[in-house]
């Protein structure tokens, strides 16, 4: 009897599938700094990411680091300094960058558990779970297709692949962001031609949490597509190497 298997590459279930993946650790990196945690969603550390993006937007608000940003990108350098709360700001700068480091570090440990995992031919590759609230299962998906919804709806592409976590994530962090910042009833007075009007709606404190989140989900979602149909491609190899052709099965005999 063999050992029993030390890594899993991924988990199917009926709420949510996850895969250990190879990651560029240095884009893991460029995410947790456009806003921490996001390289640990992008790892699969779903929990972690979700506590540090809450961290991010009490803080940030807090210490009006955004808003100082917006008054920084305008010209106005002594009302951008006025805004910053110093305090909050500090506090916020020594977890921004630990985050970093950390996101990085784990990036790179984890590369090395897939690369052990994938070498563990032995480990038995379910595509399949059903349990009562639902079922779960592992199939070929576009990519481009889950971008496109993405884009459209927010992370609701994310059914794709059965990530319920994910999907509670994007539509929760779109629809506080785009509430708070007055994204939807800015762009109603731009349609409108009230440019005015639609500019004094519009929170910068809020609305600049939304471009990094909005393409963050838009990658994720791409990326997760890649990753789950490579898992399909690598579980139905495995399987047809192991059970469809015996070894003893008589070839035909090879003409000269």
């Amino acid at each position: 009897m063999g050992l029993p298997n030390r890594r899993k590459l991924y988990i199917i279930r009926s709420w949510s599938n996850n895969f250990l993946k190879l990651t560029n650790p240095w884009v893991v990196l460029w995410w947790s700094a456009a806003f921490p945690g996001f390289g640990y969603i992008l790892l699969g550390d779903f929990v972690l990411g979700f506590i540090l993006m809450m961290f991010e937007m009490i803080a940030n608000t807090l210490a009006g680091i955004n808003s100082s940003i917006y008054f920084s990108m305008i010209g106005e350098f002594e009302l951008a300094k006025e805004v910053l709360d110093k305090k909050w700001f500090l506090a916020y700068m020594a977890i921004y960058v630990f985050v970093m480091y950390d996101s990085y570090r784990r990036a790179v440990e984890y590369n090395k558990s897939y690369l052990l995992a994938y070498r563990e031919n032995t480990q038995d590759l379910n595509i399949f779970d059903l349990a009562p609230m639902g079922i779960g299962n592992l199939d070929k998906t576009s990519p481009a297709n889950a971008v496109i919804w993405t884009a459209l709806s927010s992370g609701v592409s994310s059914m794709y692949y059965k990530n319920m976590p994910y999907l509670i994530f994007s539509l929760f962090w779109i629809g506080i962001l785009s509430y708070k910042s007055g994204l939807l009833e800015s762009i109603h007075y731009a349609c409108i031609l009230d440019f005015s009007k639609s500019k004094e709606v519009l929170d910068p404190q809020w609305f600049l949490f939304f471009p990094s989140v909005y393409v963050f989900i838009i990658y994720n979602t791409y990326i997760l597509s890649i990753y789950n149909n490579k898992a399909y491609d690598l579980t139905l190899s495995r399987f047809l190497k192991k059970d469809f052709q015996k070894i003893d099965f008589p070839l035909p005999i090879k003409e000269e």
